[in-house]
């Protein structure tokens, strides 16, 4: 079911809740002032990353209106919580890295960034993109510097990530080929075996049937035979064959469990599934019907990719030369 899109202030909450939900619950009290690293000498606190957070959620949350969910929104939040202190530090050294060089980002390229951030986002509806800003707490000097530091910081990474077109070698792109082909190829039908414990029976309760239910799951991942166990534990149709269901169309077992036999990596078991009346195990023996793309076809996605890992990891590089040049300190926790 398609989650319902959330309007903007009422995700823009979730930027509050994320920052302060470790003062909530319970949890230890945070020192907002305690020093969290010192970067050249000069230190960033955790009000200093607390802030930072808000604003590139804030920001964020701006560009993406209308096309996040509050799970989503809440997972990208998480994320940048996470990688908060990371950032900052690595925001920091790149911009003064930029003042070093004598870099200025000159008003023009900041209005052209900001009126496509208008027609990308609010379809050149300026008003719109005033009232949003407004909601968001954000005066639009303020928003201005942002787009004139991310106009700054783009434009190192960019440099330090190499060319845009990286030779990669047939070689290379071969062994990638092989690394990947697998999350290109199509389902195809899965050949499956199935046992059903029922959870009561008329001569044993639950307690008696989840024993039994722990008993079969032991043995199976102790490498038992399915089939076997299938014949001697299991209370269904396919019992008698050893559990073997055959190729899955998606109308012979419930929704539940044919979406997880789909899912189901080959030769793998599945977790016990509740279908009210029973528990199931499943086991996927092969997949029918699987076709995986051709290397021909892939080339092109497969060049890009490697493009895209090597100038991640020319940038990366630089990054820590930036820190090792720098005098950084990190306080743990």
């Amino acid at each position: 079911m398609m989650m319902k899109q959330q309007t903007l202030p009422a995700v823009l909450a979730l930027a509050v809740w994320a920052t302060q939900s470790s003062l909530s619950c319970g949890a230890a009290p945070v020192e907002l002032n305690r020093i969290k690293a010192v970067v050249n000498g000069e230190p960033i606190t955790q009000t200093m990353v607390d802030s930072a957070v808000q604003t590139q959620v804030q920001v964020w949350l701006m560009g993406n209106k209308g096309m996040v969910g509050k799970a989503e929104a809440e997972r990208e939040i998480r994320q940048m919580q996470v990688r908060a202190l990371d950032d900052l530090i690595d925001r920091n050294l790149i911009l003064s890295e930029f003042k070093k060089l004598g870099g200025q980002i000159k008003d023009q390229y900041v209005d052209e960034s900001i009126n496509r951030f208008i027609t990308e986002r609010f379809k050149g509806d300026k008003d719109q993109f005033i009232a949003e800003l407004k909601k968001s707490g954000m005066t639009i000097a303020q928003f201005r510097e942002i787009q004139r530091d991310q106009i700054a910081i783009q434009a190192l990474r960019s440099k330090h990530g190499g060319e845009e077109n990286v030779p990669n070698t047939p070689w290379e792109k071969r062994a990638k080929y092989n690394e990947l082909k697998g999350e290109f190829a199509s389902d195809g039908q899965p050949k499956v075996r199935i046992i059903s414990i029922p959870k009561q029976t008329s001569t044993s309760n639950l307690e008696a049937q989840k024993k039994i239910l722990e008993e079969v799951l032991g043995k199976l991942r102790s490498g038992g035979d399915f089939g076997e166990i299938a014949k001697k534990y299991s209370a269904d149709s396919f019992a008698s064959k050893g559990g073997y269901v055959g190729v899955l169309g998606k109308d012979v077992l419930n929704e539940g469990l044919t979406k997880a036999a789909y899912s189901l990596p080959v030769g793998q078991l599945s977790q016990p599934l509740d279908s009210g009346i029973n528990w199931h195990v499943l086991k996927v023996d092969e997949r029918v019907g699987q076709k995986t793309p051709s290397f021909e076809e892939l080339e092109e996605e497969i060049d890009k990719r490697l493009t895209i890992e090597k100038r991640q990891k020319n940038l990366e590089g630089w990054l820590k030369k930036l820190r090792r040049d720098a005098n950084v300190r990190v306080y743990e926790d």
